[in-house]
């Protein structure tokens, strides 16, 4: 089930695609989710505003004259607020990766040899 519906994003941007071809940037959108941060729940607000988020930036980039509505209404092109948006929101959710080395032991003993010449 996708994390957000075509009418969601028709809220933010305004596009001559047809909801078909919405609904398919969205199923990408949450594709490119679910691969950065895995799968989300479908009721976080956030998960939903982010897909929503990455689908009107892809239909500004193939439609650059689509005039933007609703709440991110600006005289100036969005798209570099909802990049940071989207970064903001992908950094909130991706967690740390630990990486472990193959050194399991220190020897103390040979650690300060030098110190114990002394």
């Amino acid at each position: 089930m996708p994390y957000c519906t075509e009418s969601d994003v028709t809220a933010i941007i305004s596009t001559t695609l047809n909801p078909s071809q919405i609904e398919a940037i969205i199923d990408e959108s949450d594709a490119y989710i679910n691969k950065m941060i895995g799968v989300q729940s479908i009721s976080d607000k956030i998960i939903r505003k982010l897909s929503k988020l990455l689908t009107a930036k892809e239909i500004k980039t193939r439609q650059p004259t689509s005039l933007e509505i609703g709440e991110y209404r600006e005289t100036h092109d969005p798209v570099a607020v909802w990049d940071a948006e989207i970064q903001r929101i992908l950094r909130m959710y991706q967690s740390n990766k630990v990486v472990s080395t193959p050194y399991n032991h220190i020897d103390e003993d040979d650690r300060y040899k030098e110190d114990l010449r002394r």
